[in-house]
């Protein structure tokens, strides 16, 4: 009702519908750049030919529509399962507040990214930020050590036992080594990319972690971040996004 007790328009009723507004705009921006933007789209098709059908008296098609759109909202929770994770987990994320020497950090992890690249070993490192990747870790081997070049390279050496999988920075610490990460859709904008960086963009379309990746094909270093792929980085500017992404943490 857009008018209150009185038949009058007031600053209640103009608060109202602003945070509806604001509502609906917010759940936009969750899903923008996801596959569920398109089925959004269709959803509003859907539901104004659904109104017209009901104002023009539209009775068989308005029967139709109403028993379609009942069933249409379990299949969809069901199908974009992931995505409505992904939306709840984003609006509950915590401030994120990371611990002291991260700039150092930081620098560790982009010169080991570099030292990679020169040799195209392949690598896969996620870094925290709001969303935990807790259940990410547990699907690999527990680490808890310090992050330095060395140690990373040692990792990901060719015919080392934890080369395979991604890895997981938490601050200034490896948390895990030889994780699965959730794999992208082979048949979307990226499915001539190979299951490293298909893992990449699926767990950063998941969770809001900064996921660099290093071909071993051709030794180029990218990032993933909300299901899209950086284009090719030198290790200055992979240093530089880094250290935006993460320790001013500005997405």
């Amino acid at each position: 009702m857009l008018f209150g007790a009185n038949g009058a328009f007031g600053p209640k009723d103009i608060f109202d519908i602003a945070l509806v507004a604001t509502i609906i705009y917010q759940g936009y921006v969750l899903v923008s750049g996801t596959r569920a933007v398109n089925v959004l789209r269709g959803v509003v098709i859907f539901g104004a030919a659904w109104l017209a059908s009901d104002l023009l008296n539209l009775t068989t098609l308005n029967s139709i529509l109403s028993r379609v759109g009942t069933v249409g909202l379990f299949a969809l929770v069901v199908v974009f399962q992931p995505e409505l994770r992904a939306a709840l987990e984003r609006i509950g994320r915590p401030r994120l507040r990371e611990p002291g020497g991260l700039g150092p950090t930081l620098q560790e992890l982009a010169r080991a990214t570099e030292r990679m690249s020169e040799r195209k070993t392949g690598a896969l490192i996620a870094i925290e930020r709001r969303t935990p990747l807790g259940e990410y870790a547990a699907t690999g081997v527990t680490l808890d050590a310090r992050l330095s070049t060395p140690f990373l390279e040692a990792l990901f050496a060719r015919n080392a036992p934890l080369h395979d999988g991604g890895v997981i920075v938490q601050g200034t610490r490896v948390v895990a080594a030889a994780c699965l990460f959730p794999l992208q859709s082979s048949d979307g904008l990226y499915r001539r990319y190979g299951t490293r960086h298909r893992a990449a963009l699926g767990l950063s379309e998941l969770t809001d972690a900064v996921v660099v990746v290093v071909s071993e094909e051709r030794g180029s270093i990218r990032i993933a971040m909300a299901g899209r792929l950086s284009p090719e980085l030198s290790s200055g500017e992979l240093r530089e996004r880094l250290r935006e992404l993460v320790y001013e943490d500005r997405p």
